[in-house]
């Protein structure tokens, strides 16, 4: 009886060794996709979706003005495409380096946009914008879908997209957006693209 027990424990412990190395084999793979950004069945071009190399996925949202703005409207431009909110504190502290960055680039070809995900309604995010001097365009997002859609999980997610919406990068939580690594890093997207 000790002995059944013994071979059925090791039996079990095989199997499982075994299934938790096809999952890992599985995931690295699914990994190096989602990395490269190629779908096999396109090798040629780049699919839509939220990870670095995809293309962003359009939206429509409305902007302060109640004016429908669409993010492929902004193609042809280098995009920061952030996703905030007025009570996160982290956007709080990261937005003023955002303002002095649209200032410093934006004729450059640099469009931020900022997408709300209040859900409290426009005129607390008017009055927050009017703080902050934010001049770049705020889209709203009450309702969550587009920040479900690019899977925000926390706030502030920034994506930066290339002049053909393709993401260059996916920055989660508050950055400087000021700081010498990052204007080189902008001045070398801005040049790459002009």
């Amino acid at each position: 009886m000790l002995l059944k027990k013994r071979h059925l424990i090791s039996a079990a412990l095989i199997f499982i060794t075994l299934v938790v190395l096809g999952i890992l084999i599985f995931s690295s793979g699914e990994k190096e996709k989602i990395k490269s950004g190629v779908d096999t069945k396109q090798a040629n071009s780049i699919r839509e979706g939220i990870y670095e190399g995809e293309i962003a996925p359009d939206f429509t949202l409305k902007d302060l003005n109640g004016v429908e703005k669409s993010l492929k409207e902004f193609r042809g431009k280098v995009v920061l495409l952030n996703f905030w909110a007025t009570w996160c504190s982290p956007c709080r502290i990261e937005i003023p380096s955002m303002v002095k960055l649209y200032k410093k680039y934006k004729d450059r070809g640099l469009e931020i946009i900022g997408v709300n995900l209040d859900k409290l309604g426009r005129s607390g995010v008017e009055q927050f914008s009017k703080e902050y001097n934010i001049s770049f365009p705020v889209l709203l997002d009450p309702a969550g879908e587009v920040g479900t859609n690019y899977g925000i999980v926390a706030l502030p997610t920034t994506f930066i997209l290339d002049r053909k919406g393709k993401i260059l990068e996916r920055v989660t939580g508050g950055l400087d957006w000021t700081t010498e690594e990052n204007l080189k890093k902008f001045e070398t997207i801005l040049a790459e693209s002009e």
